[in-house]
């Protein structure tokens, strides 16, 4: 007798065939590395995470634990991100292999990498249990379980990497980027716990302790607020219940104890000042999100979930008979968990609220993908040929009107954002032509060809993202690094400074400012600015100002600097 199961996929095992594993690593390397090229910190928050690494290296050991910019504590997320940026540097330092921002780069890979491998094996867990197998064919010939549950896998991980939001931050090795890293440790960890129930339970635990360590208290409590529902919920945990609720607690105090206690147990009245800030700090962390979270993912969140929300949807639908099983329970129940987090994060700025959300609907429209009817398979292969291949395409003309000026109104808009500068052919020129002519092969290779695989269209959407961002970054890096880079402004404020007599004896106060910006005058002036106690006392101080052109100020930007003797 024929068993049939009750699932919406029909997959043969020739369209199950293997991804070669060089190609899928070779092209999440590429785009982890296309960072690299960013050879400026483009944004604050990259100054933030750059500056708390640089103050631990320059400091004591209790600047490890407790970092501090300047005079004032950093205490809006835990150093976990500091700890493995400052080490990469140091190391980096020693062997003289790169130079400090690109240790911080390179910070950022480590953490994507570790990204990527929790959401392949979560998937392949997930993608491997009975329930979620395709039907069973009269003749035999449908995928095999192995081949089936690697074929989601890599497509959850391709789509993850197509996404248009991740660019936003995955370069940068942020607390942001380590609450997806640990977003995607926890979805691991709880379907690890699907054949080891209690070793996936603790390091489900283990991740949302270092949740609070890498980001933010809130985020940790999300975490291991989720880890323990589902475990609670969802019939495939009901072996070992109790021990799994008991180790996923357990596993999250070994992920944070261990900061504070020694922190305390080292430097206990400056433990006490640093953790009772840090504190105060996070617990205002939860209450609502403003307005504007929600009116800015209105704006963007078609362009930001792209272009894996419509499986997603498709996902839910398909599969709508099947949504209490387990392999798309759990993902679907990351989702909904993430909602009251969304609400509660008034911390967040617009885009990192939805960043978490991103591995987890990765694996829905993964499983959405397969159960796409034949005649509409090859949606995702047109949109990345077309799409990709017109921003590629259209980022190569303005370079060559910047190059030859031969379309004026192109090269005009160039210099009016980045002004003074023109194209150089460096390490940048090489990776975005080589990239650009590889993509150009996938392209011919699909055009020629009708592949049944079904990672083709993942696959074509990754590689044209990846394609696209590197001939972005190696063509037009410098032109960002003006207009993104606030060296020219802070090398600007430094000497107007000197002109006006500042001595080493004197202090500078900061009005309007930030960590990242603090973070920015020590490293490229060695100026501390101050903005907390005493910094009244200063004869200079530098205000950050919106609308005055009085000042000294980025291309483009509102964002002006004056210098003042108060």
């Amino acid at each position: 007798m024929l068993s049939q199961r009750s699932t919406p996929v029909k997959m043969t095992q020739e369209a199950a065939n293997k991804l070669p594993r060089w190609s899928l690593l070779a092209l999440l390397t590429l785009f982890a590395l296309c960072g690299f090229w960013a050879t400026g910190l483009w944004t604050l928050r990259d100054a933030l995470s750059f500056g708390t690494a640089m103050s631990m290296l320059d400091g004591s050991f209790s600047s490890w634990l407790m970092p501090v910019i300047a005079d004032a504590p950093v205490t809006d997320a835990g150093p976990m991100t500091g700890w493995l940026t400052a080490s990469l540097i140091a190391i980096s330092r020693w062997t003289d292999l790169m130079g400090d921002i690109a240790a911080t780069r390179f910070a950022a890979c480590l953490l994507f990498a570790l990204t990527t491998a929790a959401l392949w094996y979560g998937t392949w867990h997930l993608a491997r249990r009975p329930e979620a197998q395709p039907i069973a064919f009269a003749f035999g010939g449908e995928a095999c379980p192995r081949d089936y549950g690697r074929v989601v896998a890599d497509s959850a991980v391709l789509l993850f990497v197509s996404t248009f939001g991740i660019l936003t931050r995955q370069h940068e090795a942020l607390p942001d980027t380590a609450l997806l890293t640990m977003g995607a440790l926890v979805f691991y960890g709880l379907t690890f716990g699907l054949r080891r129930p209690l070793l996936g339970a603790f390091i489900a635990g283990v991740a949302s302790g270092a949740a609070i360590v890498s980001t933010t208290l809130f985020a940790g409590c999300w975490l291991l607020v989720f880890a323990l529902v589902t475990i609670q919920l969802l019939r495939g945990f009901k072996v070992h219940r109790r021990q799994r609720l008991m180790l996923a607690c357990v596993g999250a105090l070994v992920g944070f104890l261990p900061w504070p206690l020694l922190s305390f147990l080292l430097y206990p009245q400056e433990a006490s000042v640093w953790f009772g800030e840090w504190l105060s700090a996070q617990l205002s962390h939860f209450s609502f999100a403003g307005i504007d979270t929600y009116l800015w993912f209105a704006k963007n969140a078609l362009w930001y979930l792209c272009p894996i929300w419509p499986f997603v949807i498709w996902a839910i639908y398909a599969w709508r008979h099947q949504i209490r099983q387990t392999h798309i329970l759990l993902p679907f129940g990351a989702l909904l968990a993430g909602i009251p987090a969304v609400i509660f994060s008034s911390f967040q700025a617009y885009d990192t609220v939805f960043l978490v959300f991103l591995p987890t609907l990765a694996v829905l429209a993964a499983f959405g993908l397969v159960t796409i009817r034949r005649g509409y398979e090859n949606i995702l292969d047109w949109f990345s040929l077309n799409i990709f291949t017109l921003g590629t395409v259209v980022l190569w003309a303005y370079w060559f009107a910047w190059l030859t000026n031969f379309a004026p109104k192109m090269a005009a808009s160039l210099q009016r954002l980045a002004p003074g500068t023109t194209p150089v052919f460096d390490g940048g020129f090489t990776l975005a032509l080589i990239s650009s002519l590889i993509w150009l092969i996938f392209i011919g290779w699909r055009l020629t060809h009708r592949p049944v695989v079904i990672w083709r269209g993942p696959w074509l959407s990754a590689a044209g993202i990846t394609a696209f961002s590197a001939t972005l970054i190696g063509l037009y890096h410098t032109a960002i690094d003006l207009n993104r880079s606030y060296v020219p402004v802070v090398k600007a404020v430094a000497a107007e400074l000197k002109v006006k007599g500042l001595t080493p004896e004197d202090c500078v106060a900061g009005i309007g400012f930030n960590h990242g910006l603090q973070a920015l005058f020590k490293h490229y002036t060695d100026l501390q600015v101050l903005t907390r106690e005493g910094s009244h006392r200063c004869r200079f101080e530098i205000v950050r100002s919106r609308g005055d052109h009085n000042g000294f100020s980025r291309p483009h930007t509102d964002e002006t600097f004056t210098v003042n003797q108060p």
